[in-house]
């Protein structure tokens, strides 16, 4: 990180509701796509044998949309932020595993030596927002330093299923907490709290959501990052919300659905038409309008649904983007995407 970063945030999950990995046939049919997408560029004749086809067939693919070449991911909500001079992990969906096992191979590299602590944010206790604690490996090592923060639903709930005396106790899962041997304190946090993790101010927000859940903001050095995931907006512009996030540079937060689907007169792909009022999330055309409302730099919209696909994320990036115009910047993240602030 360089001197003039603030915060470095790298998103490990940003799918909603559950686990969404890319069957074999979707896999194939992404293949297929860009062989003929290069065939019809007219770009793959030329191109040389030997130890430099790699790199050659590299540039093309990189050429290609994003949608043909990569995918989104299909993890659940993880997001890393590297501070000045802390380690911040919001929410332990399944793409916590991944960032452990990525905070495994930095910190267990040949002459590491510093720090080896985090401190873990978790929003609400749904499933899809804590599944991947028992999974995360720095857990298990005792040279490692962690903190978890949440509201008392969550920390109940991580002890209902972890706690070695509880009657739940490995019937979810195997682990229990005398397990966890790097998990040094777990502290009680609540809505309107503010709180310091070394010179990041950390501010929390209450989100619309069945059985409550969690926003934050991170400032420092003039910079902000709002993540908002989770949250039925009573209104568009959410201005309560617009309000928490103002002049952040980047707000994350989630549009679920379109207005349509949201309203039960279009169906999600694969799906039939049904009315989600209630079920605790937004639609995109509201985020846009409270992202603008705040006035921040940058729109993140993830927590998207499992059944969208990539060609359907991208043309809705290109929707949310039309509905913002020149008013901000919107971004649905991928997975292993790096924003600098």
């Amino acid at each position: 990180m360089t001197a003039e970063t603030t915060f470095t945030i790298t998103y490990w999950g940003a799918t909603g509701t559950l686990c969404a990995p890319l069957r074999p046939d979707e896999v194939a049919d992404k293949v297929i796509d860009c062989i003929e997408e290069l065939i019809a560029r007219g770009r793959l004749a030329g191109l040389p044998s030997g130890p430099d086809l790699r790199p050659a067939l590299e540039r093309e693919l990189e050429a290609l949309p994003f949608h043909l070449r990569s995918t989104y991911g299909g993890n659940t909500s993880c997001v890393e932020v590297q501070t000045p001079d802390a380690l911040l992990v919001i929410d332990c969906g399944s793409g916590f595993r991944e960032l452990g096992r990525s905070l495994q191979q930095r910190w267990n590299a040949p002459g590491y030596k510093g720090d080896r602590s985090a401190h873990v944010l978790i929003t609400h206790p749904h499933v899809d927002h804590v599944l991947a604690v028992p999974f995360f490996g720095p857990f298990y090592d005792p040279r490692n330093n962690f903190t978890i923060r949440g509201t008392h639903p969550v920390l109940g709930g991580l002890d209902a299923v972890l706690n070695p005396t509880s009657a739940l106790s490995h019937v979810y899962f195997p682990p229990t907490f005398d397990m966890l041997k790097s998990l040094r304190d777990m502290k009680e946090i609540q809505a309107w709290q503010e709180f310091n993790i070394g010179r990041t101010t950390v501010k929390t927000f209450p989100l619309r959501h069945p059985g409550g859940c969690l926003a934050f903001r991170l400032d420092c050095d003039g910079r902000a990052y709002v993540f908002a995931t989770d949250h039925e907006q009573p209104e568009a512009p959410d201005t309560s919300l617009a309000a928490f996030a103002h002049g952040a540079d980047v707000l994350y937060t989630e549009g679920q659905y379109t207005q349509a689907e949201y309203d039960g007169q279009q169906a999600l792909p694969g799906e039939g038409p049904l009315p989600r009022r209630g079920w605790g999330h937004s639609t995109i055309e509201a985020c846009v309008k409270t992202a603008v409302e705040a006035k921040v730099r940058c729109l993140h919209l993830g927590h998207r649904d499992p059944a969208r696909t990539d060609a359907d994320l991208t043309r809705l990036q290109g929707f949310a983007q039309s509905l913002a115009g020149d008013a901000l910047k919107v971004i649905l993240p991928y997975e292993g995407m790096t924003t600098t602030l």
